[in-house]
């Protein structure tokens, strides 16, 4: 089931970035109002559902860390949609992606103290390089 759900991730995510580049190639400015009516109301409207559904209270820490990737999924979406206006896809979309494996391993290596394996440090390096090498 974890891989099953890996993989949907995976696919809903690439459709989601297939469609950021056909807006940017439709006009993204004609677009914009309903883009961030659609992407983050959607989000709102299931976030509250989900909440209503399931009963639960947030306390303060839940709303300052939902707050926290609201802002940062916001801001990093429109500076995306930005680079896609200024340089082609085949260099922001490997980039965002190389950049997230970078960065989420390195984090998650150093707060949360997990343990990569020799494969999965490889990986990172490959990571880096790539981005070096696409910019």
């Amino acid at each position: 089931m974890s891989v099953l759900l890996l993989f949907v991730a995976w696919l809903l995510t690439g459709v989601n970035l297939v469609l950021n580049k056909a807006l940017i190639e439709l006009g993204f400015g004609r677009w914009m109002d309903i883009y961030m009516t659609g992407f983050w109301g959607v989000g709102v409207a299931a976030g509250l559902t989900v909440r209503a559904v399931s009963g639960h209270r947030s306390d303060r820490l839940d709303a300052i860390i939902g707050v926290s990737m609201g802002i940062a999924g916001a801001l990093g979406m429109i500076t995306f949609l930005m680079a896609l206006e200024r340089l082609p896809g085949v260099v922001v979309f490997p980039v965002r992606s190389c950049g997230n494996v970078l960065l989420t391993a390195c984090l998650s290596w150093l707060i949360w103290r997990e343990r990569l394996n020799p494969a999965q440090w490889l990986g990172i390096l490959i990571s880096a390089i790539a981005i070096y090498l696409l910019v």
